[in-house]
């Protein structure tokens, strides 16, 4: 798809969202910004947008100089824009503003995401250059996560030596482990009683709004299925925006008349005592490397 037809795609959306809000009888008065969304040991792991960006920059620039002193160009390549799903709640919890403005975000990231122009792609063909960024099998070095889990890194990369500067020596481990003990949380959550008797209401709710609907994340999965069967077809696309914008819409309002976030505040609080017992030191040194890595960004 060109960018012209990606921009006219977008701007569709934008607009059909702002005939939604309108028609929805305006906007919510003014009040206190809404408290972020619960995320396993505070969002230790997630980097919103804002963070994302400088610290991809700093560890670029750090790739760059890695390879520099190796003996090879790589030049800095920027962020991807236009993912709109970066952000996503890992229990799928959805703000009313959110669902007014892009809905799940996923028409929008479909139809403005892509890749930018590799500006290493030439380099990228000679194996002694792809070995000095990415590493080589005899320096692979294998971490023992929790829960059985196993995770690997290349100690000889230019990409491990820039991510070890930025954050500390030990930030894969810390990083990996807590995305581990993370998904385990979130699953503990999914099956804890009070979760499930607020995906009761909610289903209950959504039935109301037109929906049916058995779990939290069907909406999402019914949007990515219609979306695979538009293809191109600009006129189906729009549709899917609709469809998606009216979904979401239902979704937040039921939502927060179930009271979902406070339900998973209080399963999460329970579910990190038992699975993140015994790391106290480790999130305290991961929390640590993560401020330590955007104040250096910040201040490039």
């Amino acid at each position: 798809m060109t960018s012209a037809r990606r921009t006219t795609a977008v701007a569709l959306l934008l607009g059909l969202g702002a005939a939604g809000c309108s028609t929805s009888g305006g906007t919510a008065a003014p009040g206190p910004a809404p408290l972020p969304a619960p995320r396993p040991f505070q969002g230790v792991t997630h980097y919103p947008g804002s963070q994302l960006a400088p610290l991809h920059a700093a560890e670029e620039d750090l790739v760059a100089a890695c390879m520099k002193r190796r003996g090879f160009t790589y030049r800095p390549q920027p962020l991807p824009t236009g993912n709109h799903l970066a952000d996503v709640n890992p229990y799928g919890l959805l703000s009313v503003a959110q669902a007014v403005n892009d809905g799940y975000g996923i028409t929008s990231t479909t139809l403005s995401m892509g890749p930018p122009a590799d500006a290493n792609a030439a380099e990228g063909t000679d194996k002694r250059w792809t070995d000095a960024l990415l590493g080589t099998p005899a320096h692979r070095v294998n971490l023992a996560m929790p829960m059985r889990r196993e995770f690997f890194y290349q100690a000889d990369s230019c990409v491990s030596d820039a991510k070890s500067r930025l954050f500390g020596p030990d930030y894969y481990k810390l990083y990996n482990t807590f995305q581990v003990l993370g998904d385990a949380v979130v699953d503990k959550v999914r099956t804890d009683r009070r979760y499930l008797a607020a995906q009761d209401s909610w289903r209950t709710c959504m039935k109301d709004a037109g929906a049916t609907v058995k779990a939290f994340g069907d909406p999402q999965t019914a949007v990515d299925r219609q979306l695979r069967q538009a293809g191109r077809d600009q006129a189906k696309l729009h549709a899917v925006a609709g469809v998606e914008l009216k979904l979401s819409r239902a979704d937040a309002h039921c939502q927060a008349s179930t009271g979902l976030t406070t339900v998973v505040s209080a399963a999460q609080t329970d579910a990190e005592k038992t699975i993140g017992a015994g790391y106290e030191d480790e999130l305290a040194a991961l929390r640590s490397m993560r401020e330590k890595a955007l104040a250096t960004a910040a201040h490039r």
